[in-house]
């Protein structure tokens, strides 16, 4: 029992404690060893999964225009219903309405498809879950904060750039101090798309450890345990496609209230 408890003591130190960024995999290496699956360690790696998300993605790719033809069929027509989603319910009404924004869809196209890859790999129990790692959400949400930022120069100029950070029709004097609530205001948003993913993925991810934990520990006693930790999974399997539909639109609001201050 005390052996057992060890080795499963040190996979969950490791699992959350690997999210600080380091490339040391050591200890999962280790108990996922004694398990007899030692090149299976790998795949804990957080650059390693990131390369196995950007890897399925270029897959996606590959089958959605093997065939694509005039009228796409199969996997190809899926991912044009995809397109479509992503253009209808996400970039046109947050871009100007109607044919606006077209520019934007690959942008959001792969944000989208990269968070809930990511995700569901993660809750794979061989595979880490980058997207609980602040450094992988926080460099999603860089991104967002340069594409915002140039999207809003390059369509907006000098002027479209002032207007979406000083809010029209304001008395001069309030005029400063909203200029600074407003740049406030955009660093606040992109610390949030950071967080708000990386505590949905990880939170998650602490609570069916601590389940499986209980069973580890007590064993057949805590049957039920194993009952909510596996309604616990399904459930992770709703937050992970809920938390990448989230994540984009959230960005494809806030680009569009630069953008487009006006709307």
């Amino acid at each position: 029992m005390k052996e057992r408890l060890a080795y499963f003591q040190q996979y969950v130190d490791h699992h959350v404690m690997h999210h600080e960024g380091t490339p040391d995999a050591s200890t999962f290496s280790e108990w996922i060893s004694n398990l007899g699956f030692p090149k299976l360690a790998i795949f804990h790696n957080d650059v390693v999964m990131l390369l196995v998300v950007v890897l399925v993605l270029c897959l996606i790719a590959f089958l959605a225009r093997r065939k694509i033809g005039k009228v796409p069929s199969g996997f190809g027509l899926l991912m044009e219903k995809y397109v479509i989603f992503i253009r209808d319910e996400m970039v046109e009404p947050n871009f100007g309405g109607k044919g606006s924004g077209r520019g934007f869809i690959p942008f959001f196209c792969t944000l989208f498809l990269f968070i809930l890859v990511s995700n569901l790999l993660g809750l794979i129990p061989i595979f880490s879950c980058v997207t609980g790692n602040i450094n992988v959400t926080g460099a999603l949400s860089l991104i967002f904060f340069g594409v915002a930022l140039v999207a809003t120069v390059w369509m907006g100029g000098a002027r479209g750039t002032l207007a979406a950070f000083l809010p029209g029709g304001l008395p001069w004097p309030m005029r400063p101090l909203m200029f600074v609530m407003e740049v406030i205001s955009f660093f606040t948003r992109t610390a949030a798309l950071m967080i708000r993913l990386f505590a949905n993925m990880m939170g998650g991810h602490i609570m069916l450890y601590i389940m499986a934990a209980m069973t580890a520990i007590v064993g057949w006693y805590a049957f039920p345990t194993v009952l909510v930790a596996s309604l616990l999974y399904f459930f992770e399997l709703f937050v992970a496609c809920l938390q990448a539909y989230v994540f984009t639109m959230l960005a494809a609001v806030f680009i569009g209230m630069m953008v487009h201050p006006q709307h």
